[in-house]
C-alpha cells in the first residue's frame, strides 16, 4: 500500500505488522486517516487484530465490497 510506504519513506513487507517495521502510533493514526479519506471509509483501528499492510488492504477491500451491495 503506497500510503504506508510514503509514511515510512521505504519499502515495507506487506505481511509484517507495520509497528514492527518502524511505524509509530502517531504515524499509524495518520495512515488510517489517509486511508479513510482516500477510500471514503471509516476504519476503526480497534477492530484490527494486527496492522500489516495485508490486513489493512483486506479491511479496505471488505469495506468497499460491503458498500457496493
Amino acid at each position: 500500500m503506497d500510503i504506508v510506504r510514503t509514511h515510512l519513506d521505504r519499502e515495507v513487507d506487506p505481511s509484517i505488522d507495520v509497528f514492527d517495521q518502524g511505524v509509530t502510533s502517531l504515524t499509524f493514526l495518520r495512515i488510517v486517516a489517509q486511508i479513510n479519506e482516500k477510500y471514503g471509509i471509516t476504519m476503526d483501528v480497534a477492530e484490527l487484530e494486527e496492522a500489516s499492510v495485508d490486513v489493512l488492504s483486506g479491511f479496505v477491500a471488505d469495506q468497499l465490497r460491503s458498500e457496493n451491495r
